[in-house]
């Protein structure tokens, strides 16, 4: 017996093929579409969403009216201390260093010196309206990175609304168990869940790592990704391990995308759109990909935000592994551009109706991609991206 959320997905895919698309109807599974893979192969990807219960917003009690950037640290402490976070949890700060610490003290002491009331503001109004997990890593992100904090400035003036996309969380090695333990955590102190959707809870890369999704979708409506991933336990010189040992939990890369209001309905700000703004902005991009999925999942790295002062010390053992890691251990943060193409207001409706939320057509945090998940071959093409290019 099919249930509402398959019900929605043949909804959706009939929505895509209706249309002109180089995607195609899955034979025999009709909430999938095949997607045409650029090594000739063909890819199947589930529209099925994640089943959830919406949880509250609770950044919102730290964040709400934000006006200064003292406001904005102090909430940042008390919201980092309204829940276990990866520092808490025994044996979580085992393998890493305590440079971690000191990276993420200079990211608040820099914060405190150069950004302004007005970008304080800024951020204030966009994390609160998320919750207390993503707020904390997102403001690390944006306080580090000035690629990041652009995009939020320049949206207002050009009609964009910034949503929150997903967040990478690097832990250690799977012979510690380092991301099976932050998304204990996750689940159990901060509403998470894995997907419904038989492979769209755990990613195994053939490059030596793994990957666990996670999902939240808020009472505001705000949908919240999770991607907690580590080096695989034979493999001691893949990079995700010893950035962890060297920045510990901070968030590896901050995801955003945008969208705009257009003729009564929400549509995807375009990557390629999202990519020549940023660079009218100084902001240098990396190699995009998902070309192939015809619009429902496209995303590409900013140039690495650059980390020159990993201690010698880290140094000295990484050169042990091999020339490159000392390079690439440097990008010390990332952010993504995505665009993931929306439903049609009809749709949405349904999407929200889903969670039991009302589904308002002018609500900016309403936004109902077709596309929820994340694609493996993507995400192993960005992280290739930004370790070749590192030098």
């Amino acid at each position: 017996m099919s249930s509402p959320h398959d019900d929605f997905a043949h909804s959706l895919v009939r929505e895509v093929l209706a249309g002109p698309t180089t995607l195609r109807a899955h034979p025999d599974r009709p909430a999938k579409l095949l997607v045409p893979r650029p090594d000739g192969r063909m890819a199947g990807i589930d529209l099925t969403p994640f089943e959830a219960e919406p949880q509250p917003m609770t950044a919102g009690h730290y964040f709400h009216g934000i006006r200064s950037v003292d406001e904005l640290l102090t909430a940042y402490r008390e919201a980092r201390q309204s829940k276990p976070f990866e520092e808490d949890l025994p044996e979580a700060l085992e393998h890493v260093d305590p440079y971690a610490r000191e990276f993420l003290d200079g990211v608040l002491a820099r914060a405190r010196r150069f950004l302004t009331d007005a970008e304080a503001k800024l951020i204030g109004d966009w994390v609160g309206r998320l919750d207390v997990y993503v707020a904390v890593k997102a403001i690390e992100s944006l306080l580090y990175s000035q690629a990041d904090l652009t995009l939020l400035k320049i949206a207002p003036r050009l009609g964009w609304t910034v949503h929150f996309d997903h967040l990478a969380i690097r832990c250690g090695s799977s012979a510690h168990r380092d991301a099976e333990r932050v998304v204990e955590n996750l689940r159990r102190h901060h509403g998470y869940v894995p997907s419904q959707v038989e492979g769209e809870d755990f990613y195994q890369f053939e490059d030596g790592w793994n990957a666990y999704l996670l999902y939240k979708i808020l009472e505001n409506g705000q949908v919240l990704r999770l991607f907690i991933d580590q080096s695989d336990a034979d493999n001691p010189t893949q990079i995700i391990q010893h950035w962890n040992h060297v920045y510990g939990y901070t968030a590896h890369h901050l995801a955003i995308r945008a969208t705009r209001f257009e003729e009564g309905r929400r549509v995807a700000v375009g990557l390629s759109k999202l990519m020549h703004t940023m660079e009218a902005e100084g902001i240098a991009i990396m190699t995009p990909t998902g070309d192939y999925t015809d619009r429902l999942l496209l995303q590409v790295f900013t140039r690495p935000e650059r980390n020159r002062e990993v201690p010698e010390r880290i140094r000295e053992v990484l050169r042990t592994h091999g020339a490159e890691l000392e390079t690439v251990i440097e990008n010390a943060k990332l952010l993504e551009l995505l665009s993931r193409w929306e439903t049609s207001p009809e749709l949405a409706e349904r999407f929200f109706a889903l969670y039991d939320i009302p589904y308002e057509r002018d609500n900016p945090l309403h936004s109902a991609p077709i596309y929820n998940y994340f694609l493996p071959e993507q995400a192993a093409h960005v992280i290739r991206t930004s370790v070749q290019t590192a030098a």
